[in-house]
């Protein structure tokens, strides 16, 4: 069972280009002036580096991955599936937990593949349009539910800096 995408992750791809575009000609309109205080200059810095990061990291990295599951591994390509693939065979996965993320408009469920303490691929009925066909598939392959954890924005956090 291979993962797609809903419409979602590609927007979500386009709008966070788009807004670094804006944010770096935003940077040298504004910051590299000689006028702009020092202190102003170093805040709009660590924004700059602050969103970036969060984005690239948090979800490209982290959320928006293409995910192969078969009878024997699953494999994880990261960065909308343009990235190195990640092989894990079946027997290193220690089991799965799922947490609900809530939107202003749903509560979307994120499933994570854990091998021993760490998660090695987020699912998301937010990014995946095929999220329930590829729980199936991981309860299929008799891989087990460690549980509901509760959402937690400083795992978020965590997982941005974690490998």
């Amino acid at each position: 069972m291979k993962s797609k995408f809903r419409y979602t992750a590609y927007l979500t791809a386009v709008g966070c280009t788009f807004g670094a575009f804006l944010l770096v000609g935003f940077f040298f309109e504004y910051a590299v002036k000689p006028t702009t205080p020092i202190l102003l200059f170093f805040i709009m810095c660590a924004f700059f580096v602050f969103v970036f990061i969060g984005f690239l990291f948090g979800e490209f990295r982290a959320k928006i991955i293409s995910v192969e599951i078969t009878s024997d591994r699953v494999c994880v390509k990261r960065y909308l599936g343009l990235g190195g693939i990640n092989v894990y065979p079946m027997g290193e996965i220690t089991g799965f937990n799922t947490s609900d993320l809530p939107s202003k408009v749903k509560t979307y469920e994120y499933l994570y593949l854990m091998v021993d303490n760490r998660k090695i691929a987020k699912l998301s009925e937010y990014y995946h349009a095929n999220y329930k066909d590829l729980k199936e598939s991981i309860v299929a392959n008799n891989i087990k539910n460690l549980g509901f954890k509760p959402f937690s924005n400083r795992e978020e956090l965590k997982d941005i800096f974690s490998k």
